[in-house]
């Protein structure tokens, strides 16, 4: 008996002993795979996440769209989303907190500023042309024989329709909803079609769909660059409580809008398969001339400029009168662009 009990004192402490080697080993594999976890997170390089909203699906953005695919915000610790703001003003993406800065027209900036309401500033500013028409029938053979008859524009309030108003009534001499009816419509995506099957007998169009509808034959009656019209036309705009608590996030937002800009300019291929797969449907002709236009205006440095903002809030002041009253300084903040273009990044870029 005392030989049995012996045995199974022995053979207890060998289990115990297996239990406790066990134990270590669970141990050891633990804090090696916590040490391993570490490392690797420690490794990782961390982004911070950023989404950008942009308001239309145009060459315009092209710089955008560059920015996103190619991960160029990487560079500068952020991981870049995009989201088109579809019916929703893209300042409105900006007040609701969710999306930070907005690639856009200066048009809601420009009209918030006029109506009292100071808190977006412009940041950059891609392009000061507009790229846009207003195409007609061909029977209609100059500009004045739009009178009585009916415009396709934008939103009212929005870029479009803010320009047609100018155009007429500031170059034409024609009074907007009296002399030539207007008809809010949305993007050029739904005035050419609308063209095109005669429920108007004009449209106000931009890139692409200005090409679009010279290859189908309408009228180009007035091209807004050629009778010498400057404007913010596609802008990064932001809210100034953005630009005072996160100063460091918004350059460098826009040194990875830089560098798209100098992507897209520089490489053709590249931009024109970022643009297929946004511009969705655009035939390889009508990209190629939206590539070239594009690309020949963007601003290599692109500083908001006063001057532009003065005649910008002269346009929108038949619509707006109080824009006449509207410190055109406090719609831009140009410092960004200037101290990131003095520290010889944009210069480095063009060098490649």
């Amino acid at each position: 008996m005392e030989g049995l009990a012996q045995g199974q004192a022995q053979l207890l402490a060998i289990r115990e002993t297996r239990m406790a080697g066990k134990k270590y080993l669970i141990g050891l594999w633990l804090v090696y795979g916590w040490i391993a976890f570490g490392s690797a997170s420690l490794a990782a390089p961390q982004f911070e996440s950023v989404t950008i909203g942009y308001s239309s699906f145009s060459g315009a953005y092209g710089p955008v769209w560059i920015a996103v695919e190619e991960r160029l915000g990487r560079k500068h610790g952020l991981d870049l989303k995009a989201v088109y703001a579809g019916r929703v003003r893209p300042q409105q993406l900006l007040v609701s907190g969710e999306v930070p800065f907005v690639v856009a027209t200066g048009t809601g900036a420009l009209t918030s500023h006029a109506v009292g309401v100071k808190d977006q500033v412009i940041i950059l500013t891609f392009l000061n042309k507009v790229g846009s028409s207003i195409f007609s029938k061909t029977e209609i053979k100059t500009p004045e024989e739009l009178k009585g008859k009916t415009i396709a524009t934008g939103r009212p309030g929005a870029f479009a329709d803010t320009m047609v108003r100018y155009v007429l009534r500031g170059k034409l001499g024609l009074m907007p909803d009296r002399d030539v009816k207007l008809l809010p419509m949305g993007e050029a995506v739904l005035t050419l079609p609308a063209l095109e099957r005669g429920v108007v007998d004009a449209a106000s169009l931009s890139m692409p769909y200005t090409s679009i509808a010279r290859k189908m034959g309408f009228r180009e009656l007035v091209d807004y660059d050629r009778i010498g019209i400057v404007y913010p036309y596609n802008t990064v705009t932001t809210l100034r409580q953005t630009v005072s608590r996160n100063p460091e996030l918004v350059e460098k937002v826009l040194k990875a809008m830089i560098e798209g800009t100098s992507a897209f300019k520089s490489n053709r291929e590249k931009s024109l398969a970022v643009m297929r797969k946004y511009m969705r449907g655009a035939s390889d002709d009508v990209l190629e001339e939206t590539y070239q236009y594009t690309s020949a205006v963007l601003e290599e440095v692109p500083t908001p400029s006063l001057q532009v903002i003065k005649t910008a809030l002269e346009i929108i002041s038949l619509q707006y009168p109080q824009a006449k009253q509207t410190d055109p300084n406090l719609l831009i903040d140009p410092s960004f662009v200037r101290r990131i273009d003095q520290s010889g990044f944009i210069g480095a870029l063009y060098r490649k």
